[in-house]
């Protein structure tokens, strides 16, 4: 019940803080429009050009998969990455150490009151675009119950990872490296650049293996009504088995990164 009553108070907390810099946080969402919106011309253009298709790909169904893309970008995201730095050099992740709550509970809150606040303004947004795109999806009742679970994973996934690559801020003065390298991982490996089935085999393999595209590549699929039953459980059992080991391994990094932030007199 103390916990429930925290997380009351956490959220409204967030939710003020957040109407301070709601303009700002929009055009965070409509930034991050942007480059999916512009992937999906280039391939319709490619498409066009192609006599309609690309790899079995219409037009329809790339605005059908930019579309599904931009939205679960949007319920995955992460920035503790880019912010964690900061705290841990100029000593304000002391404060939080010493409270009863992990810092993680603060992201956690945060991380959905953005999501929450913005997804009203971008599901109007990608409505239109599907609109002005005529894209063309295949979803099914049960592809929305998969995604469900399958959304969830993947929002997980990346938020652990994305804690990961923050923890390294215990040891290293500048992340621009590491939140660089994240950053262009996910930008070929999780299928932004174009659905990994239009990747040559040895992405494929390498995509299937890496946790990047169960993170946002393969929710959009099982979105737009890509996948097939069995896929679909595949894809679920690929998420969970990568949000186990990432925790695991944040939990590692996490205790000694402590230790050694506390060692150097925080």
């Amino acid at each position: 019940m103390s916990l429930v009553l925290t997380y009351r108070a956490l959220f409204l907390a967030s939710f003020q803080s957040f109407a301070q810099y709601r303009i700002q946080s929009l055009l965070w969402m409509l930034f991050a429009i942007v480059r999916p919106v512009i992937f999906l011309a280039a391939w319709v253009a490619v498409a066009a050009a192609q006599g309609g298709s690309v790899g079995g790909y219409t037009i329809g169904d790339f605005a059908a998969y930019y579309v599904c893309l931009t939205f679960v970008n949007q319920l995955v995201l992460a920035w503790n990455s880019q912010e964690f730095e900061w705290e841990v050099n100029q000593g304000r992740l002391s404060a939080k150490l010493l409270r009863p709550l992990h810092p993680l509970h603060y992201a956690v809150v945060d991380n959905i009151v953005f999501k929450a606040s913005t997804l009203p303004v971008l599901v109007a947004i990608l409505i239109a675009i599907s609109i002005s795109f005529n894209a063309r999806y295949e979803t099914q009742l049960w592809h929305v119950l998969v995604f469900v679970p399958s959304i969830l994973l993947a929002a997980g996934l990346q938020f652990t990872f994305n804690w990961i690559i923050a923890s390294l801020a215990f040891w290293a003065t500048r992340m621009n490296t590491a939140n660089t390298l994240w950053q262009r991982a996910s930008f070929v490996f999780a299928g932004q650049i174009a659905p990994i089935a239009l990747m040559p085999g040895w992405l494929q393999a390498i995509a299937y293996a890496l946790p990047f595209w169960y993170m946002q590549g393969a929710p959009t699929e099982i979105l737009r009504g890509g996948v097939t039953p069995e896929r679909a459980l595949f894809i679920i059992a690929g998420q969970a088995a990568w949000l186990v080991v990432c925790f695991a391994g944040f939990q590692v990094i996490w205790r000694r990164g402590v230790r050694a932030y506390s060692a150097v007199g925080a």
